[in-house]
């Protein structure tokens, strides 16, 4: 016995020490090796010092989270399978173009397996798709044979090689990562049946055959089988076949899978927001709204319809994964930051400003000036502190969308656990809220949330409740891309042509002062759509220096591809008359001196007889120009730098897009300087100027459009409206319309005459626009006071002796 013993203690210690020796050549180098890749590409040579720390340390949780990874497994080369699920979509040969193509080259590219479309026999094999043309099939609908034969067909062909098999339509778009996610959770081994669960429209209950209890998934949003499923389904697909009782291909096939497999739809509310159906009113056939949270969260979306909003969702869905992306690496960062704080490591430059950790105590003012006010702003309104003029406007498309993206991160929070507490919460509407932008901080918000929760199981009512959310978006470095070699491809037929030489002739003088605008090949920069600036213009001639000056130093002495006609009324209406000759003469000849500084300079004066009328005189002017032209309609109170004239040239897109600049606006000097001179005339504040958002006098525009709208009304006399009127047409036809702030141009301040014969609109608009002229609100009532303090003062004074 004792002999034994020994022996056995023996072979014991020798088969530790045969281990322990295996191990340290095989094990050990292999741990050390991966723990090496993982430092590289971490950046680890600035946060460890130490090469001993093993790869169990790096996945527990000291550098990576749980959703990081599969950053391990692309770091350890383990490759993702790509035998794990079959998707057959059915489609039909009239689609295979459009619907099947999109769903091809969009969600079907990544999915962990293999893709087919299922078409009728004889479809057309040539495209660049798996098409499969189905024998005795064709694409009548419903579709009861073309689905139950595509299943036959997986089974036949790819039963022991997929663990999971679908069934979708072409309209369907599929995010393949939460499906695979998903499924991976779930046994493939045992029969299970998965989709949005059904029974039937209202108007259809007691006619589908549907004992109580017993359900089906919804073919729009998709239906799963796994591969046991379709093991006990298929043989009997023929008998399914004969014996159906509606003409729905969905409600057919659970009824086949729960008589041959045992099983139906799962029942879970959760299938409800996995398999994403768009019930929205007014559902035109295609996803919508792109910021609701319910699309981000699900696995499939129906439907989709249209390639464009397929395409539109695809790209949608990869900007959402760039954001995720970008978290994660922030996530790192700060995680990095964190290990050298505890290991006294000096941290990367890289690291210290996106992982540094945001938080409200950081946002410190030391001074009055620095804080900075909040705006507020309700569902549909902003409320800005520091507007005066405007202080109530629609929320704009920046805040709204930022909103959008924040709202779906503060309900992906509230819901992370929200299965464990069996219940989740569903967003409603923002009731109110405070935003302000704090550099180099960040973006603030305070929300008023009114929220929804609801209980996963049991019978309960839905809790409506308000909660208050403090959030800080902060701001990352910033990050620099230089451009080079930007190339201006010169478009075809674009050329500017005039029908022919603008001449002005001077009776009084007994001379011809003739002014041509040149054809497209006088142009300077090859490859730059030539502007065509007309400028209506009726007396104010030392008005008129002041544009010719600025137009010099923009335009001429850099040589700037542009043309200038000024459309001229004389100041007694009458061009043949001696004394409207002579005032047409100053303009004439100012004209002439620059064109004599610049020979090359296509400058043209145009008279036009009768009152002035500012539609009548653009409508005169782009008369002269081919429809390819690129025009301004410029008024002569406006200043303009080069950087406009290049806004100009690419927001107004030919048979497409006009522009309308939003203009700064000055108010009257004399009020808020004091009638000084300003040295800088493009300073925009709300003690300078306002921002003339109703104005629509200003456009780019091309011929082509101007004339497929109808043109300017020519019988609208005076002031107003003819801007607003052509602003219309262009919509109505079809043009888009682009407006934006524009920095580049600025409306010099002059006063504004309302003539009492207009009728009551525009006097009224006229009048309104005047008063807007003079200052902003906060300092026309600061004068006020100013002005009657005194008075004031006296009058409390005479009132208390008198009581």
């Amino acid at each position: 016995m004792e002999g034994s013993s020994i022996k056995a203690l023996a072979s014991l210690l020798l088969g530790l020490v045969v281990g322990f020796s295996l191990a340290s050549k095989c094990i050990m180098p292999r741990s050390r090796e991966m723990h090496k890749t993982v430092h590289r590409t971490s950046g680890g040579h600035c946060v460890f010092d130490k090469e001993e720390r093993t790869q169990k340390d790096i996945s527990g949780g000291l550098l990576l989270q749980p959703q990081d990874k599969e950053l391990l497994t692309a770091v350890n080369n383990v490759p993702r399978t790509s035998n794990f699920i079959f998707i057959g979509v059915m489609t039909a040969q009239k689609y295979l173009k459009n619907r099947a193509t999109a769903a091809h080259r969009t969600w079907a590219q990544t999915v962990p397996g293999r893709v087919q479309f299922f078409s009728s026999e004889g479809s057309d094999t040539s495209l660049p798709l798996p098409v499969v043309p189905l024998k005795n099939v064709d694409d009548s609908y419903p579709p009861q044979k073309k689905s139950f034969m595509m299943l036959k067909y997986m089974h036949d062909h790819y039963l022991d090689q997929y663990e999971w098999f679908m069934r979708v339509d072409d309209d369907i778009y599929i995010q393949t990562e939460r499906l695979e996610s998903f499924l991976r959770s779930l046994n493939s081994s045992r029969a299970v049946l998965l989709g949005q669960t059904g029974t039937g429209a209202q108007n259809e209950l007691g006619t589908l055959a549907l004992e109580p209890g017993e359900n089906f998934c919804m073919g729009g949003p998709g239906v799963v089988m796994s591969r046991e499923v379709l093991r006990q389904m298929a043989p009997h697909i023929g008998q399914c076949l004969r014996e159906m009782h509606t003409h729905h291909e969905d409600v057919e096939l659970g009824r086949c899978v729960r008589r041959f497999a045992g099983v139906q739809c799962v029942w879970s509310y959760e299938m409800q927001q996995l398999f994403y159906q768009n019930y929205e009113p007014g559902n035109k056939g295609f996803i919508q709204d792109l910021s609701n949270s319910k699309l981000y969260n699900a696995i499939t979306l129906h439907p989709n319809k249209s390639p464009p909003h397929q395409y539109r969702l695809h790209s949608y869905m990869l900007g959402r994964k760039i954001s995720e992306l970008h978290h994660r690496t922030i996530r790192l960062h700060r995680e990095i930051l964190r290990m050298s704080n505890l290991t006294n490591a000096e941290p990367c430059r890289e690291d210290l400003q996106p992982g540094a950790t945001a938080c409200f105590k950081d946002l410190r003012p030391r001074q009055r000036q620095d804080v900075r006010e909040w705006d507020f702003f309700t569902g549909a309104h902003l409320y800005p502190s520091a507007d005066w003029y405007q202080p109530r406007r629609a929320l704009c498309g920046p805040l709204k969308a930022a909103l959008d993206d924040i709202i779906l991160q503060v309900m992906e929070t509230l819901n992370a656990n929200g299965k464990a507490r069996d219940y989740v919460v569903d967003f409603k509407r923002i009731l109110y809220g405070y935003h302000r932008v704090e550099a180099p901080h960040g973006a603030e918000y305070i929300l008023d949330l009114l929220l929804l929760y609801r209980r996963l199981k049991g019978a309960s009512v839905p809790v409506h409740v308000r909660r208050h959310a403090y959030l800080l978006q902060a701001f990352s470095r910033t990050l620099f891309r230089e451009e080079s070699n930007i190339k201006f491809t010169q478009l075809e037929d674009k050329t500017d042509q005039v029908s022919g030489p603008i001449t002005y002739v001077h009776k009084s003088l007994g001379r011809l002062s003739p002014f041509r605008l040149s054809d497209s090949s006088s142009d300077f920069r090859h490859g730059l759509a030539t502007v065509n600036i007309l400028v209506p213009l009726s007396g104010r001639y030392e008005v008129f220096i002041r544009f010719m000056d600025n137009f010099e130093k923009v335009c001429l002495a850099s040589k700037q591809p542009v043309k200038l006609l000024v459309l001229l009324f004389s100041a007694e209406n009458d061009v043949e008359s001696e004394r409207g000759g002579a005032e047409c003469f100053r303009y004439t000849e100012l004209v002439s001196e620059y064109h004599r500084k610049y020979p090359w300079a296509d400058i043209a004066v145009q008279p036009v007889a009768g009152p002035f009328s500012r539609g009548r005189a653009l409508h005169v002017g782009s008369s002269h120009f081919s429809n390819n032209s690129l025009l301004f309609f410029c008024d002569v109170d406006l200043l303009f730098r080069a950087d406009f004239l290049k806004r100009c040239r690419h927001n107004a897109i030919l048979g497409e897009q006009a522009y309308f600049p939003v203009i700064f606006s000055q108010f009257d000097p004399k009020v808020m300087d004091r009638g000084r001179a300003r040295d800088n005339q493009y300073v925009f504040t709300t003690k300078t100027g306002l921002w003339r958002h109703h104005g629509f006098g200003i456009v780019c525009v091309y011929k082509v459009d101007l004339v497929r709208a109808g043109g300017f009304d020519i019988s609208i006399q005076g002031w107003g409206l003819e801007d607003v009127d052509l602003f219309n047409k262009l919509i109505r036809t079809g043009t888009r319309v682009f407006r934006s702030a524009d920095p580049g141009i600025v409306h010099m301040h002059h006063p504004v005459v309302c003539d009492p014969q207009l009728d009551a609109e525009r006097y009224k608009m006229c009048l309104g626009s005047r008063a807007s002229s003079y200052a902003d609100t906060l300092h026309l009532a600061q004068l006020w006071l100013e002005k009657n303090q005194q008075d004031f003062h006296w009058t409390n004074i005479t009132q208390t002796h008198v009581d």
